[in-house]
């Protein structure tokens, strides 16, 4: 018994809820496809049929459905480029080794995983296994979904807004003193690297979006959905804003000074971007909100004293409107993009 009570105190662990349900459903779709591949040819032992299950079944919608896909592509052109090949060839070791040698060149070039080789004694029965195992294993996915957490999907859409937050914070403190081209090129870099981390943001919430529409259970997670959907449509627009005013920085690196005005904007930009991300993560508190506005109205005073001071140093100096400008400009892009559910609250007032 003591034994028993400690095995089930560590199982806990090792694995995850989700992971037992996913084991659970893999396990049961395997089976199911081993005993309809049977149906279909009693004499086979359809291997490839729950193997196709345990590939295919994955934590959401989206992936177990994109896995699908790629293995019944990825068998299907192994089995007729195998079979092509094997009709020039005879069966050897050099053969199987040019056949292997296409077939993953073949799936790397249009991003499908490894599927292996085929000969004409069981190529057909592995595309019917496959087909059986991949239906069976998207029916087990569609039948009983993963709903996505609500805390993962927020978290995951605001991931970037707290990257903005950090280079723009980075890029203000620094600009109050002396700079560099070397940190310009560096901004710009890690600027660029924000805007690949959104794209992949959106495609992992596309993913969210999938699994949420095959669920039942997710109808209460729409809000949430709705609120990481908003966050990454500002979160696009942020990046390409902070890329422009790294762009800036770097282009006008020849002449740098301290612009402690600028500096202290984008301190207080970053610092409304971050209260934008706590209130997306919020249910709509009333003290989120009231921090929002608080942060974007210090930013916005802020801005109003960048440019008096700019105007004041400035002066009619073209260079460094054209170098610097861009910072204010895309500074007040992101107070607005930030600001925007402020706006809405007092449009329904």
């Amino acid at each position: 018994m003591t034994m028993v009570r400690r095995s089930r105190d560590f199982l806990p662990a090792l694995v995850s809820r989700t992971q037992i349900l996913l084991a659970v459903k893999a396990a049961v779709g395997a089976g199911i496809a081993w005993a309809v591949a049977l149906l279909a040819d009693p004499h086979s032992r359809p291997y490839f049929a729950p193997l196709a299950v345990i590939l295919i079944v994955q934590p959401t919608v989206y992936d177990s459905l994109s896995r699908a896909f790629q293995r019944v592509i990825g068998v299907v052109l192994g089995v007729a480029a195998a079979l092509a090949v094997n009709h020039f060839l005879t069966p050897s070791g050099w053969s199987i080794g040019i056949i292997v040698f296409a077939g993953l060149l073949l799936g790397w070039s249009v991003r499908l995983g490894p599927q292996g080789s085929a000969t004409p004694g069981y190529a057909g029965r592995r595309v019917v296994d496959t087909l059986i195992g991949s239906a069976i294993a998207v029916l087990a996915v569609l039948v009983s979904p993963s709903a996505p957490a609500p805390e993962r999907v927020v978290s995951d859409a605001v991931a970037p807004l707290r990257r903005y937050r950090d280079i723009l914070m980075d890029i203000g403190s620094a600009i109050s003193a002396a700079w560099n081209l070397e940190q310009a090129e560096a901004w710009r870099n890690t600027a660029l690297g924000l805007v690949e981390a959104t794209a992949q943001a959106r495609r992992d919430h596309e993913g969210h979006q999938l699994t949420a529409r095959w669920n039942a259970r997710a109808h209460k997670q729409r809000p949430a959905l709705e609120r990481a959907d908003e966050a990454l449509r500002v979160g696009e627009r942020i990046a390409i804003q902070t890329r422009s005013i790294a762009r800036a920085l770097g282009d006008g690196a020849p002449a740098a000074r301290p612009m402690p005005g600028v500096g202290a904007m984008l301190v207080s930009t970053a610092s409304a971007v971050e209260a934008y991300a706590v209130w997306v993560s919020s249910p709509d508190e009333p003290a989120d909100r009231q921090r929002l506005s608080d942060a974007v109205r210090v930013a916005g005073e802020a801005f109003g004293q960048a440019v008096v001071r700019a105007q004041r140093r400035w002066r009619d100096d073209p260079t460094q409107w054209l170098s610097f400008g861009t910072i204010l400009a895309m500074s007040q892009r992101i107070l607005s993009e930030v600001g925007s559910p402020l706006e809405s609250t007092d449009e329904a007032a």
